[in-house]
């Protein structure tokens, strides 16, 4: 199935597609996501946060949580996205993605994506800080930072800009979406984190944390991206920056031989 994205569709649509894409290349997303999750949860909530030794009943310092919540804020969810976007360029290109070809295609823009998510972060903190509305006017805005980083191949100033010209007039719709998605996400996890709570064994409790972050993870990129491409159909945005890699070579047709 070759993926259309350039053109609108309604949230229906847009998580409907979310699942059956996870779905359908569950060994490539997972992966993908895996690859940055998993190093950070065991060694960060599970070595350090106790978990691989006390499970759910673990109660880790301050520091450990810090840690956690900065680097799930900061580092990890761009660097998903970063991954997953290329995925979804790929099947939109009628390509079969692998892990490898996404590592490499998507590699040259994680800085970009990283210092994208970081100013993107600095900027809502400072108004949630000042009076909280500004703070959700910028995330709102801003909310595509890092697809427009490797879909556009800008850098993390410029990508913030083309994140709030894609939303533009848009911005109601932008964050009811959003909300919407997120909302059935921290739902589904909290139903999850509910059951892997009560595991008592400190390795399986780790691994179902990992599992289930990657999981909620990789969606919510899908999602974003998917959203990402519907704005900009909606937005009328013109695509920029360079043709975008092929993750597999293209076939070459056969030659008869020569008599």
């Amino acid at each position: 199935m070759r993926l259309e994205l350039d053109r609108p569709r309604t949230l229906g649509e847009l998580i409907a597609l979310t699942f059956e894409l996870f779905g359908r290349h569950l060994a490539t997303f997972l992966s993908l996501t895996l690859l940055v999750v998993a190093p950070v949860v065991i060694f960060v909530d599970g070595v350090w946060g106790g978990f691989l030794a006390d499970g759910g009943a673990a109660d880790p310092s301050l520091a450990a949580r810090v840690a956690s919540v900065a680097l799930g804020t900061v580092v990890i969810p761009p660097l998903v996205t970063a991954l997953q976007v290329v995925v979804v360029q790929a099947l939109a290109r009628g390509e079969e993605p692998t892990v490898g070809a996404a590592l490499r295609t998507a590699g040259p823009r994680l800085p970009a994506a990283l210092g994208a998510v970081l100013l993107y972060t600095l900027g809502v903190a400072a108004g949630l800080v000042a009076l909280v509305v500004p703070g959700v006017w910028l995330g709102t805005r801003w909310y595509f930072a890092a697809q427009a980083t490797v879909v556009d191949g800008l850098g993390p100033v410029g990508a913030l800009r083309r994140s709030a010209e894609v939303v533009d007039t848009r911005w109601w719709r932008t964050f009811g979406v959003v909300l919407a998605f997120t909302l059935l996400i921290t739902v589904m996890g909290a139903v999850a984190s509910a059951v892997v709570g009560s595991i008592d064994d400190g390795v399986i409790y780790t691994s179902a944390e990992v599992l289930l972050e990657a999981v909620l993870l990789s969606l919510t990129a899908i999602f974003g991206t998917l959203l990402f491409f519907d704005s900009r159909s909606r937005a009328h945005v013109p695509w920029q920056g360079p043709p975008p890699p092929r993750l597999s070579e293209p076939e070459r047709p056969i030659q008869p031989p020569r008599i």
